[in-house]
């Protein structure tokens, strides 16, 4: 059902590029960016945990973590700038990152929900959600029959023609 939905985004159908396409583009990179960032403020994190684990060595239940913390603590800034430049290591970390993600998830739910902030917050964001989705949904019911009226009424003139001309008399019909 996604790939007829450029026709309903306000664009160009031949172009399939909403006049937003930019900017929420712009929007993605920086949520990309952002999580990229997250990503590498844990794995400094990690590695500084490995060398304080490695000053006061203790039985440790991860070994496998504990030999990937080993060898990444060991590079230098240079290597270590290399290796998490890498598409294959970037891939496994993230990875690891969503079963990590989705285990604390799991646990840290219940506790943000049992808390009277984490609860009040959750109420609002509930509410936010279901008025956003109102609103998306008349947007998209909007749209749609607005295309309705291309196809029906001016299936003769090209669509961002169509679409100024209905910019131009303010939604009014011609």
């Amino acid at each position: 059902m996604q790939g007829n939905n450029f026709f309903f985004t306000g664009g160009d159908p031949l172009l399939g590029q909403s006049p937003g396409y930019m900017e929420s583009q712009f929007q993605e990179l920086e949520r990309m960016q952002a999580a990229i960032e997250q990503k590498k403020k844990a794995m400094l994190q990690a590695k500084e945990q490995m060398s304080r684990q490695e000053q006061h060595p203790s039985q440790s239940q991860t070994p496998v973590w504990d030999e990937i913390e080993s060898i990444v603590s060991g590079m230098t800034d240079k290597e270590f700038e290399i290796v998490t430049g890498n598409e294959e290591f970037v891939e496994s970390q993230n990875a690891i990152m969503s079963i990590l993600q989705a285990k604390y998830m799991q646990m840290m739910r219940p506790v943000v929900e049992g808390s009277p902030e984490g609860k009040d917050a959750l109420d609002k964001h509930l509410t936010l959600v279901k008025r956003l989705r109102k609103s998306a949904a008349s947007e998209v019911d909007k749209e749609i029959s607005d295309f309705q009226e291309y196809k029906e009424k001016y299936p003769d003139i090209p669509y961002s023609e169509y679409q100024k001309m209905k910019r131009s008399s303010k939604g009014g019909k011609k």
